[in-house]
């Protein structure tokens, strides 16, 4: 699995991340702060299986899209702190590879194609 090489923020919108295969990633710091990993943002699985969201409304705080800092955690995940307070997500590598695919399929999906 390719292991990132270096993590930096452009302009206080996006995040750029290098992996050790040479390839870039780039993810605006609003869709990594909204795909944060953590059970309080996506909810989490009880004993069933069944996933439980958590019960929050949206709120909109400022920092929420700005980046404090960025952790390694181990040799697999980078914890971020957000401007707003939050700290609990952590993003192993496998999920920010995911991620990125997430985005690239998003990106070329046909509901984003021009219409005729």
């Amino acid at each position: 699995m390719p292991q990132p090489t270096g993590f930096k923020l452009i302009d206080g919108q996006d995040l750029r991340i290098s992996w050790n295969d040479g390839h870039i990633t780039r993810f605006a710091l609003q869709y990594f702060r909204d795909e944060c990993p953590c059970a309080g943002c996506q909810g989490e699985s009880d004993i069933f299986g069944e996933v439980k969201m958590p019960m929050q409304l949206p709120v909109m705080k400022p920092g929420k899209y700005e980046i404090k800092q960025l952790t390694p955690v181990g040799n697999y995940a980078v914890a971020a702190v957000w401007a707003d307070g939050h700290d609990s997500g952590i993003y192993s590598w496998e999920y920010l590879l995911e991620m990125e695919k997430r985005a690239d399929a998003a990106s070329s999906s046909p509901a984003d194609a021009p219409t005729t």
